[in-house]
């Protein structure tokens, strides 16, 4: 049914055909034209994937039927003939005007679509569990996956899809899914092995193969690519990025977004997702209320980077926007990836965080962050931020603090760590190699740690804390503060580590685990049962605190 518009590729001029309809060369024109307007609508449907709507017939429909509009202009005859090459070149103009000047006349609504989802908030309270930010960059958990490609059965036909993170039975994973190199690798290979996983959490995990045959994928082709196969079912709605997610039990699955346009296919409102087993092809529809509890990637990174730049470009219109720029706001730019990076709250929901800057070129501090649900698309703009090291100039301070290695420092998070302000960055060598994780205060860059451990990373962040915010004019936190301690050792551990001697102890009157390193304090492997110690630590709120600063046997 929808070929049918293919007709509005013929010549429609009554007066054209009057004059020709009996010359061969004519009618053999007519017929190529329609051939191409067939093309077209195959080309714009099964190829583009757009959805089968009047608003995208109008949007893409205009160039192409005022083209073939003015093609008449080869057999204008008479006074009238050239109406049609006339309403093509309208046509055309039309196009052009919805396609480069009416978004800018929409502005104010773009601006408030979003603001109706904004809720405006000081600070982010909630604390963070260290053990569920990730320290793995994606780079190396790439370069991690690829040597597993190499260990495939026909490896050549294969190569890495997409990687994101997300949470599988409460732990933060990289997961890429593999898929065919081209058309050819595709008729000959066999169905997809499966996809790869790797701790986000944990930077000494390895890659894991999780073998499952999958049909339905991106790079396959004709009715088996996972997005042609949800077109085939759905043909209105808009269908947006598609992601990789297996459940807890490892199942997979491919998550197609979907929504609807407003404003002439400007403004994009998520409503829901396709859910598609790629070993079945079974497609369920689900809204965004009512999400399966693994599904983290409801809100496509692209449209929470509209949202973002919406909200606070077009504070006070376009003009605005360029010229006088009053409360305008830019999100960071990163080169080469996405603008909004996945941050997992306290609950392990997917966050997509980014922040704001002042629109000047080169500009180090940030005037405020956001946070958008990826599941829900609950969009919180946080005002705390004015001043503090914006995320290029915290990859600096990295980059800066191991010049002599020349590592590479990876995309930057911020979260709120011991009441701080503090953001996390992965540091690489030039393969790709993950080599160190820093923690830089977001307040002072002087303040920071550096670690290849999450342990040593954040018991010395604790440590730098406590001791260089102290001459702050406020309090740097009521979660991390330097106490000594004395007391008589009641339980002792001690183990091997690749940093010496471990040594973990209990005193009298006190629940707390100490930790203390051989490195550190050498004499700190005589420690017995019952001996007197004295020590300094940061008194947390955590079971396992180290010792810092100070360490002695007394007795």
């Amino acid at each position: 049914m929808y070929y049918l518009i293919a007709l509005f590729a013929l010549t429609l001029n009554p007066l054209i055909w009057k004059s020709n309809y009996k010359k061969k060369s004519f009618l053999v024109f007519q017929g190529l034209r329609l051939i191409a307007g067939i093309v077209s609508i195959f080309v714009l449907t099964y190829v583009g994937l757009i959805d089968h709507t009047w608003e995208a017939f109008i949007s893409y429909g205009l160039f192409i039927i005022g083209a073939f509009f003015i093609l008449d202009i080869l057999f204008i005859r008479g006074k009238y003939g050239g109406v049609t090459p006339l309403l093509g070149l309208a046509f055309i103009i039309g196009g052009l005007y919805f396609t480069f000047i009416y978004p800018i006349t929409i502005t104010n609504d773009k601006y408030e679509f979003v603001k109706k989802k904004v809720t405006i908030e000081k600070k982010e309270e909630s604390a963070i569990d260290e053990q569920h930010i990730p320290v793995v960059p994606e780079k190396y958990a790439r370069y991690r996956s690829e040597k597993l490609i190499g260990e495939l059965k026909h490896s050549s036909y294969y190569d890495l899809g997409d990687s994101t993170i997300q949470k599988i039975d409460n732990h933060l994973y990289w997961v890429t899914p593999i898929e065919y190199t081209g058309f050819f690798k595709w008729l000959k290979g066999e169905k997809v092995p499966g996809f790869i996983k790797m701790s986000a959490e944990d930077e000494g995990a390895e890659a894991e193969l999780v073998q499952v045959k999958m049909s339905y994928v991106p790079s396959a082709f004709f009715s088996k690519d996972v997005k042609r196969h949800v077109r085939s079912i759905h043909k209105d709605m808009i269908l947006l990025d598609v992601s990789f997610e297996p459940d807890d039990e490892d199942h997979p699955y491919y998550v197609i977004p979907y929504g609807k346009y407003e404003k002439f296919r400007n403004i994009v409102d998520v409503k829901g997702v396709y859910l598609v087993d790629p070993v079945t092809g079974k497609t369920t529809d689900y809204s965004l209320n009512n999400l399966p509890d693994f599904i983290d990637h409801a809100i496509p990174t692209n449209v929470a980077e509209d949202w973002n730049e919406w909200y606070g470009k077009y504070v006070h219109g376009f003009w605005n926007s360029h010229f006088s720029q009053e409360d305008v706001m830019v999100p960071t730019n990163w080169e080469g990836v996405d603008e909004v990076n996945g941050v997992f709250d306290q609950e392990l929901q997917l966050h997509w965080f980014t922040d704001f800057t002042r629109p000047k070129s080169g500009s180090g501090a940030m005037v405020s962050y956001s946070i958008l649900n990826a599941r829900t698309g609950k969009f919180i703009f946080f005002t705390e931020g004015n001043g503090l090291l914006n995320g290029k100039s915290a990859m600096n301070v990295a980059e800066k603090t191991f010049r002599a290695n020349k590592y590479e420092a990876g995309t930057p998070i911020l979260y709120t760590i011991y009441g701080q302000f503090t953001w996390v960055v992965p540091l690489m060598d030039s393969n790709h190699v993950f080599r160190e994780m820093m923690l830089i205060n977001a307040k002072d860059e002087k303040v920071y740690s550096t670690g290849d451990t999450k342990r040593k990373l954040f018991d010395d962040y604790k440590y730098a804390i406590a001791t260089k915010l102290g001459n702050d004019t406020t309090t740097p936190t009521d979660k991390a503060l330097l106490k000594s301690q004395k007391g008589i050792v009641s339980h002792v551990y001690k183990a091997e580590t690749e940093r010496g001697t471990a040594v973990k102890f209990m005193i009298q009157g006190s629940d707390k685990i100490f930790v203390v390193q051989s490195s550190d304090f050498p004499y700190s492997i005589f420690i017995e049962k019952g001996n007197t110690v004295e020590f300094n630590y940061i008194d947390t709120d955590e079971i396992m605190t180290s010792v810092n600063g100070e360490f002695k046997i007394i007795k």
